[in-house]
């Protein structure tokens, strides 16, 4: 009797295990096919495809899970895609402000050229029967009469390089300057370049001194026109920034491969905010002075001297005062 209770627990127990077997083979397949479906879903969506669903698992909260997930990725896509729409729009949009603006600066850079070249020939003509005058062509000239045709005179020539400067400039973005280089004595050149701005210096009460020993019999290569240029217009701004009545000292020093030039004036200095910018095309600090000007000098003098292989710089470390150099190579 017991053996045939065990036998019949044993056959039991068989079926159970058989059964089992079965049930898990068959959850096993289901499992297989679930994670056939979920990996195929995830490749098209890897790819771009963010319309799939499952909606055959076998396991329904997995399904529902997966569909949200795949629905919150393409909610997100969507997000992406149209914040580069947008952007895309705003570079273009920005690209075509810079055209239009450069299109602009480009039209405004054309009109000030011709406007300027026009108003130089009246200029011109102006100081020649200026001259003609001042030299007694139409009869003799009272004291008075000198002085104001002088200032008369003295203004157009500010005119007049006002008016060069801004072609001079014009003429250096539409192409590289192009120099005319000469050997010269430097110390001859210099001092000639001194002698014009005397009358200048008379007229506002200053006085030009010039150390020039250092730079005895030293020749060099340069374009006598464009480094003339350049002196003529730091010594002007010596002279219109000075103190009355004070000196503006113009001094040489030679070194093995340069020779430097140093112009000083004793006045109002260059407040360190407009150190970083006066070299700054169009930047000037002269309308806080009320005094004309286009802020191109300083600009178009860095721009000669870069050329000719030179630079110039400013010092204001002591009080009061305030120094240009240029410093040229004396191989060009």
């Amino acid at each position: 009797m017991i053996l045939i209770w065990s036998l019949i627990i044993l056959v039991c127990f068989i079926l159970f295990l058989i059964s089992m077997y079965f049930l898990l083979q068959k959850k096993y397949k289901k499992l297989n096919l679930d994670v056939a479906r979920i990996a195929i879903a995830i490749k098209r969506v890897r790819y771009g495809d963010f319309n799939v669903r499952l909606d055959k698992l076998n396991n329904k909260n997995l399904q529902s899970t997966i569909n949200s997930l795949i629905e919150s990725m393409y909610d997100r896509e969507m997000m992406i895609k149209e914040y580069q729409a947008t952007l895309s729009n705003k570079n273009l949009s920005l690209e075509e402000v810079l055209k239009q603006e450069k299109q602009l600066q480009m039209f405004k850079e054309e009109f000030a050229a011709t406007l300027t070249h026009d108003m130089k020939v009246p200029v011109i003509a102006e100081l020649n029967s200026l001259n003609y005058l001042l030299e007694g062509r139409f009869g003799e000239l009272n004291q008075k009469q000198i002085e104001i045709l002088n200032l008369m005179k003295s203004s157009n020539q500010e005119l007049k390089d006002l008016i060069e400067n801004m072609l001079e400039t014009y003429r250096l973005e539409q192409k590289k300057l192009e120099l005319s280089l000469t050997e010269n004595n430097f110390n001859e050149f210099l001092t000639m370049v001194i002698k014009e701005m005397e009358p200048i210096a008379i007229n506002t009460k200053h006085n030009i001194t010039a150390d020039l020993k250092e730079t005895n019999h030293v020749v060099l290569s340069f374009d006598t026109f464009q480094i003339k240029r350049v002196v003529k217009n730091l010594l002007q701004n010596a002279l219109s920034f000075s103190q009355n009545a004070s000196e503006i000292t113009l001094e040489t020093k030679k070194y093995q491969d340069k020779i430097k030039v140093f112009v000083t004036n004793k006045g109002i200095g260059i407040s360190p905010e407009d150190l970083d910018m006066i070299f700054h095309k169009y930047y000037s600090g002269q309308s806080k002075f009320r005094k004309a000007g286009t802020g191109l000098g300083l600009y178009l003098s860095q721009q000669i001297m870069l050329v000719h292989n030179g630079k110039i710089e400013v010092d204001c470390s002591k009080e009061g005062f305030t120094t240009f150099v240029l410093t040229l190579p004396v191989k060009n």
